[in-house]
């Protein structure tokens, strides 16, 4: 039967009939919401679903689970497959066992991170399959092939798509369920001298291996039904991913007369072949993507390969909007400058709301913490006096008025490593301006605490502000592990984050209980005034988020 699904819920059925077991990863919008529905949609005994403390444990788990004979999922947005990148180098060259599937979700346009980055190109680093579904439907295929040529072939695979896909809706068959993959038993751990095993001695080798796996996945992508021609005429569009939806949306579901389209859903090996077959038969092309223009370069090398001469548009030409999500205007805009004939309307959507621009939620703990902290810079003498080094997540919200706090912010966990070498730069300096940094609990634990073990390595006399609510709240209110429950709302113990910054080397650690009226503003001035590195941890629920966990 058909019925209208979230390319979310397409995405965790298609991985769900893959026979997925393992799902890992670290909350972060748009590939959350995809967990979010494997969590609906299965049991504990069927799906087990952690949150690691950041993507790199979390990339090691699913490989672990791979190596023991569980097909694994890992889950994360743009930006934290930066973190994982490191193990993903080498255990491209090892191989995986059963099914393994990176699912990365980007943010074109920004609406959620500190970037707009195209993880496409790190797939090109890491040399590894790339599959960018094309449509709702798509994505549940796509997932199930995803896990079907990662078994086949020894390699993980990664599954590309962007917040329109994720939460764009479509019917698809949610009754036909297919088992010829999910049936079959995947291989359990075999001992195997060297097999998992990367050492320069083998590197050259394996990566050869790599290479001639990467050609045969190739082949299959040249037939792939991901991949598909429509439409006539002389002019070309090539629409990558979930840009082919967006464009047929536009034309209302139509390709008109005298264009011709080829949509692609393979991106890495891209299918060459198909390419080539495609641009010699039109005689320029216009090419459709999100973000940077990775398949405009690669067809232009087609081209060239083939001694076509036909020009080749797209966002590297500025023929397409260079920046920013392609939304329908953007896209009505370049098909007219490329097709002035179909002269599409331009009106509609060009921007939307992001999250980071809304006020903070009534009760929230953040709030009488960041006026604490507002007052006793006053009284330093002013904003001149102290420097505030921030994170991702919701301190961002500080950066609006009335507070306006953060004069560093850049990605997860940094804040105690930049604020401490602030310090250091302060102290040869001569000045007496105090270093504050804001780090969240969840950024804590996904990488804050080795800046804070290496700050108080280096002496750095400055104030740590932990503002713990016990869950990733702008994310979603996922549990972390300090968290008192699990991904399914089980109970568990919790990490402690006061043993763990005095571990790390703080002379001074002081919690307040903010949902008992501890007074935080005594406690900050503590930490500001102290002569080393002075640990202050907020704790309060989330108005949000706390009654769901």
């Amino acid at each position: 039967m058909n019925e209208p699904v979230s390319g979310a819920y397409a995405l965790a059925r298609g991985a769900i009939e893959a026979g997925v077991s393992l799902v890992t990863g670290y909350p972060g919008a748009p590939a959350t919401a995809v967990v979010n529905e494997i969590l609906e949609l299965t049991s504990p005994d069927e799906v087990q679903v952690e949150w690691a403390s950041n993507e790199k444990v979390a990339i090691e788990m699913a490989f672990g689970g791979s190596l023991g004979g569980t097909r694994s999922l890992l889950c994360v947005k743009s930006v934290g497959l930066n973190v994982a990148l490191d193990p993903l180098m080498a255990l491209n060259l090892s191989g995986c066992n059963a099914g393994l599937v990176i699912l990365v979700g980007d943010d074109p346009g920004g609406w959620g991170s500190q970037n707009e980055q195209d993880s496409r190109a790190l797939a090109l680093a890491a040399e590894v399959p790339l599959l960018e579904p094309t449509t709702v439907s798509d994505a549940r295929a796509a997932m199930r092939q995803a896990f079907q040529l990662s078994e086949e072939t020894g390699l993980p695979v990664i599954v590309r798509v962007t917040r329109a896909l994720v939460l764009a809706k479509d019917e698809i068959q949610t009754s036909e369920v297919s088992k010829d993959f999910r049936s079959l038993a995947p291989p359990s751990f075999q001992r195997e001298f060297m097999r998992w095993v990367v050492l320069p001695i083998n590197v050259v080798p394996r990566h050869l291996r790599l290479l001639q796996r990467l050609d045969a996945v190739q082949a299959r992508f040249e037939d792939s039904p991901f991949n598909g021609v429509e439409g006539e005429g002389p002019q070309g569009v090539i629409a990558a991913g979930f840009a082919y939806q967006k464009l047929l949306d536009l034309l209302d579901g139509t390709v008109p007369p005298g264009l011709r389209l080829l949509r692609l859903g393979t991106f890495y090996p891209l299918p060459m072949e198909r390419v080539t077959a495609f641009l010699q038969t039109v005689e320029s092309v216009l090419v459709l993507e999100e973000t940077a223009p990775l398949v405009e370069r690669a067809v232009r090398t087609a081209a060239q390969g083939a001694g076509l001469t036909l020009p080749v548009y797209g966002r590297g030409t500025g023929h397409v909007s260079r920046t920013g999500e392609l939304l329908a205007p953007h896209i009505a805009a370049a098909l007219n400058r490329f097709l002035p004939r179909l002269a599409l309307p331009t009106e509609g959507e060009s921007s939307r709301p992001m999250p980071s621009r809304q006020p903070l939620c009534d009760g929230c703990p953040y709030v009488p913490t960041f006026d604490a902290l507002t007052e006793i810079v006053a009284q330093l003498g002013g904003r001149d006096q102290a420097i505030v080094v921030g994170d991702p997540g919701c301190m961002v919200r500080a950066q609006l008025p009335p507070y306006e706090l953060l004069d560093v912010k850049t990605s997860l966990g940094s804040s105690i490593g930049m604020a401490a070498g602030i310090a250091l730069g302060m102290l040869k300096g001569g000045t007496g301006k105090r270093v504050v940094a804001l780090c969240g609990d969840s950024s804590f634990l996904h990488s804050g605490f080795s800046g804070l073990v290496d700050a108080t390595q280096v002496g750095a006399r400055m104030l740590v502000l932990i503002l713990d609510n016990g869950t990733t709240a702008l994310s979603g209110g996922q549990p972390h592990p300090a968290s008192q429950s699990d991904a399914r709302g089980r109970p568990r113990r919790a990490v402690d984050l006061a043993a763990l910054a005095r571990e790390a080397g703080a002379d001074m650690v002081q919690v307040v209980d903010l949902d008992r009226g501890e007074d935080i503003r005594s406690a900050i001035e503590m930490g500001m005034d102290f002569d080393s590195l002075a640990v202050v941890i907020a704790r309060g629920r989330c108005p949000r988020w706390s009654a769901a966990g």
